[in-house]
């Protein structure tokens, strides 16, 4: 017993410290060129699909009373915001 919270211990620790250096590159200056600007995964005709490209035509709030619609709608801002860090970091 002591033998399993110690190697849960060390794995722990091993895995905090790879968390703490991948944030760390995470924030080094990017290439413009590794900037992936937003796009739809989806691609199906889904209440997801309809979701991205409405977020993507429209620049509205994500509040339709579908779920998936919402998702997809989430999805696009979630990548769009990604994507200006990105270009944010590669000018710095």
């Amino acid at each position: 017993m002591k033998k399993m919270i110690l190697l849960m211990s060390i794995v722990s620790i091993l895995l905090s410290g790879c968390y703490a250096g991948s944030s760390k590159s995470a924030t080094k200056k990017q290439n413009i060129e590794d900037c992936i600007i937003p796009h739809n995964p989806y691609n199906d005709s889904s209440g997801h699909d309809a979701g991205f490209d409405w977020a993507r035509l429209s620049d509205g709030k994500c509040d339709n009373r579908s779920q998936s619609f919402n998702e997809g709608c989430s999805e696009y801002y979630r990548q769009l915001t990604q994507y200006n860090k990105c270009i944010a970091n590669s000018r710095q």
